[in-house]
């Protein structure tokens, strides 16, 4: 069997507008599983948690997750942030809003309305070197695909 990614627990201060929230940007649903309420994306079960649920955790850590998708889908998406107003960007920094174009596909990131959590829509998956970006924020980065990275 191969390895892959079943689940993630995601804390959160509203358990139900989160997963509601990413159930319809992913066109999925929103049920409830235990203390949680699960979405799934793909194959991998997103859980959402009430942070007073979770004995580990004082505090919600912002959490990054990065969903695969075809560029129709992403285009489904891009309507959906824009019914919900949230603005997507080309970059991590946040810096410059709109869609970027790397790794041959097409790719944005978001704050989550809910708990300020950031997802990433992408159509292609990264490989190789790392994208540059002009501001050097990622100036010098390590290519990970190079014999002595």
């Amino acid at each position: 069997m191969a390895i892959s990614l079943n689940h993630t627990i995601v804390l959160t201060g509203d358990k139900w507008a989160a997963g509601k929230f990413l159930a319809h940007m992913v066109d999925s649903e929103a049920k409830a599983f235990g203390p949680f309420i699960r979405v799934l994306a793909g194959e991998t079960e997103i859980e959402f948690q009430n942070i007073e649920d979770n004995v580990a955790n004082d505090r919600i850590p912002t959490t990054h997750l990065a969903f695969l998708m075809t560029e129709d889908e992403l285009d489904v998406v891009l309507e959906k942030l824009k019914g919900h107003g949230v603005q997507p960007y080309q970059d991590p920094f946040y810096d410059e809003p709109g869609v970027n174009n790397l790794y041959g596909g097409r790719g944005c990131y978001i704050h989550d309305p809910v708990d300020g959590h950031q997802w990433e829509f992408i159509t292609a998956p990264y490989s190789g070197k790392p994208a540059h970006q002009a501001k050097g924020k990622w100036k010098d980065f390590v290519d990970p695909t190079a014999v002595d990275a």
